[in-house]
Formats: structure tokens, sequence, C-alpha cells
């Protein structure tokens, strides 16, 4: 094999791991931001005056 044919290999490997690992960021992206946005905000305390 030549050397052309390892970076050609190379390339394809490369662009086969980013082609897998799009999808999960996508999906753990969304399920992050989603519990950010709907997550529980803590109460706003409220003062008594008696």
């Amino acid at each position: 094999m030549t050397v052309s044919d390892f970076s050609i290999l190379g390339k394809k490997i490369l662009v086969g791991i980013i082609i897998t690992l799009i999808p999960f960021i996508i999906i753990f992206g969304g399920l992050y931001l989603t519990q950010k946005l709907l997550g529980n905000k803590p109460a706003p305390q409220t003062i008594n005056k008696n």
C-alpha cells in the first residue's frame, strides 16, 4: 500500500467517526438544553411583615 492509500483510508475512518458522533452530540445537547430550560428554578423568597 502506498502513502496515498493510507491517506484515503485515514480520511474515510475520520469521516466515519464524525458521522457517528454527530447524532450523539445533537441528542445529548438537546437533552442538556431541555434540562436547563425546563429545570426547577428556585422560588423567590417572600418576606412576611407581621
